[in-house]
């Protein structure tokens, strides 16, 4: 039927504008959002980003990481490392236009935007070569992915950037692959590949469209018995392997030795003190049990979190019943497309893009680093709407049309369930005291927590933290617990030790930040803070107790830590000389004066140690060097 002829509803220019304003309006209450999460490895504490395109080159030479821990050993701390290099390189150039989050915010929506389009465009030239399917199975396919609510991730999050670079690639590559096919036209694949290698820098993961393409190729065609076509399919396979051969060449291809590290190797149990392998049985169980919980989270999406680290998905056994419905429900998908794909080729086509692109984050081929992900549904959540509506499509054929209505149904509400989603992400600290009251049972998510509790009570007026201690107590709940999960998390220990500090519970935080070194001798952090609790808990014992040998107890150890630490060599001085030590008070302000040299104050007390122990002269000298330091300080400490 000629466009001019179409209802209005059913004009694709229409659809169109109404799919990009739906994709929009559902993320709208994301542009006025702060950076959050991975944004500081990506953007905001990333040195390479930071410096605009001048950065251009070095982002596509190294490692994802590196340009957050400018260290190659670090950058690959995860499996395989990550070579990501397209999307951190956006980053650089809005970063160099706009340093604050809302142009990256609004490019992030226009993009989702974009891909909803694509989606569509693809959809709709494929069910061209299809016979008797309803005006609205594009339409309906596209709203479907574009108000899907764990895609908030993806769109919410600015570093979510690389699912949708990838997933517009990837399908934007087999859109043109597929027309070039139609049209016998070798450069449009050449075009279609140029687009996959793309996807593939946003995000390995866009590799996975090699198993999709051909399918595409072979399922949907509007000229019967059309041979050869799969020639269009060979530039993908050359641009994929030119994205490995450039991977390669910078980070290798290797999936490394397996991390012995719980927040970045899931499938692991301590076993007298040391972390060891779970059984092979039980890995596949619990991989099985997080295959149910993705199908679940497609068909019902919520109570959302953006973390499933250790042990938010408990290790499971084959004694459970989830794992066999994960193994039988994704076997079962696959059976299905296999036998089915002649008389079902939207179903097969759904379940290909799903099994294929959730493959690679599985954990069934290779560890990824956490059991699961929201984000890893990104690509598979496509699958999944053409699956769905196709089987609408089916069902509306069977029991009449009224059943096409459960697409806006479910359209509408899973839009609400995305705007009411998306607050969440606004910054840090909304969103890990969000998500830990879902999810209580992630070691990274609680300490996240507890981190960010402690954070914002150190943010406030030194007035306003007396009556909000309540942000450490509730801090402390988040770290011990954990630890309780993760008893070698050294930066639990840390920043519990920290709330123990802010609360003056010396003895705890001095226990937490040792327990802390404990775990890794060169951790600089928990040094650093074991001194100011140290310190801290000699000035109380000294000032407020008046016990001087509790004082010097903690004072000395601070000082075998830290020799030129100023306030440990102060108050050290101070002890001393309120113990009669004359000599030893003289010789600790005189190291302080040392560790501070432009400090008028560390200079005004070792003279008053000169004075007391009878070298006038020499105080003399003090006094005026901390008055040259700092002019009047003689008519201030006298009264004047």
């Amino acid at each position: 039927m000629p466009i001019a002829t179409l209802s209005w509803y059913r004009k694709p220019r229409l659809q169109a504008i109404v799919l990009f304003a739906l994709s929009f309006l559902i993320y709208a209450n994301t542009l006025g959002h702060d950076f959050a999460l991975d944004d500081a490895i990506v953007i905001t504490d990333n040195e390479i980003v930071q410096k605009g395109i001048a950065g251009w080159g070095e982002l596509f030479s190294h490692d994802t990481f590196y340009g957050f821990f400018m260290d190659d050993g670090k950058a690959n701390l995860v499996a395989g490392g990550r070579y990501r290099p397209l999307t951190p390189a956006m980053f650089a150039l809005e970063q160099q236009i706009s340093n604050g989050p809302f142009l990256s915010h609004l490019l992030n929506v226009l993009w989702y935007g974009a891909l909803v389009l694509v989606i569509f465009g693809f959809v709709r030239d494929l069910a061209k070569t299809q016979k008797n399917l309803p005006w609205w199975f594009a339409l309906g396919i596209a709203a479907l992915f574009a108000a899907h609510p764990l895609h908030t991730e993806a769109v919410a999050n600015i570093k979510g950037r690389d699912e949708i670079i990838a997933l517009l690639g990837a399908v934007g590559g087999t859109w043109l692959i597929f027309r070039a096919a139609e049209r016998e036209h070798f450069l449009g694949a050449v075009a279609g590949a140029g687009l996959v290698f793309l996807g593939s820098l946003a995000k390995e993961n866009a590799i996975t469209f090699l198993a999709v393409i051909p399918l595409v190729l072979l399922l949907f065609r509007s000229k019967e018995g059309a041979g050869g076509r799969l020639k269009y399919f060979l530039p993908a396979v050359i641009g994929v392997a030119a994205f490995l051969a450039l991977r390669s060449a910078v980070i290798g291809l290797s999936l490394g030795d397996p991390v012995r590290e719980l927040m970045n190797n899931p499938f692991l149990e301590l076993q007298n003190g040391v972390w060891v392998d779970i059984s092979a049985g039980d890995r596949l169980a619990t991989v099985m049990h997080t295959l149910w919980e993705y199908l679940r989270l497609l068909f019902v999406p919520t109570n959302l979190v953006h973390d499933y680290y250790p042990r938010a998905i408990p290790i499971m056994s084959w004694a459970s019943t989830t794992p066999w419905l994960g193994l039988l429900l994704h076997a079962g998908l696959a059976v299905f497309a296999l036998l089915k794909w002649r008389t079902h080729r939207f179903v097969t086509l759904g379940i290909m893009i799903y099994l294929a692109s959730l493959s690679i984050v599985s954990n069934v081929f290779f560890s990824v680093g956490t059991n699961m992900s929201e984000r890893f549904l990104f690509m598979p959540s496509l699958g999944w709407a053409i699956a769905v509506t196709s089987l609408l499509v089916w069902l509306t054929r069977k029991f009449g049309g009224t059943i096409s209505w459960a697409i806006p149904i479910i359209v509408l509400l899973f839009s609400g369930l995305t705007v009411a989603r998306n607050p969440a992400w606004a910054d840090n600290f909304t969103l890990f005291t969000t998500d830990v009251v879902k999810q209580p049972n992630s070691a990274k998510l609680l300490n996240a927590a507890g981190g960010a509790r402690v954070e914002r009570y150190q943010s406030l007026p030194s007035t306003a933290q007396p009556n909000q201690q309540q942000l450490l107590l509730d801090a402390k709940a988040d770290l011990t617990r954990a630890i309780e999960i993760h008893p070698t998390y050294r930066n639990a220990y840390l920043l519990r030790g920290n709330a123990q500090l802010l609360l003056n519970e010396y003895d705890a935080a001095i226990t937490d930040y040792d327990k802390a070194i404990d775990l890794s001798d060169t951790y600089q952090a928990a040094t650093d803070n074991l001194v100011i609790a140290l310190t801290s808990a000699g000035k109380a014992a000294g000032e407020e107790r008046g016990d001087l040998q509790t004082a010097f107890r903690y004072l000395l150890r601070a000082e075998q830590l830290a020799p030129n630490d100023y306030e440990t060599l102060r108050l050290l001085g101070v002890a001393s000389g309120v113990s009669g030590q004359t000599a030893q008070a003289l010789d600790y302000f005189r190291r302080a004066s040392q560790a501070r040299p432009d400090d008028a104050e560390a200079h005004w007390n070792y003279a008053i140690a000169l004075y007391n122990a009878g070298q006038t002269e020499l105080a003399e000298t003090a006094f005026q060097e901390a008055e040259r330091l700092k002019p009047g300080i003689r008519r201030e400490r006298a009264g004047g």
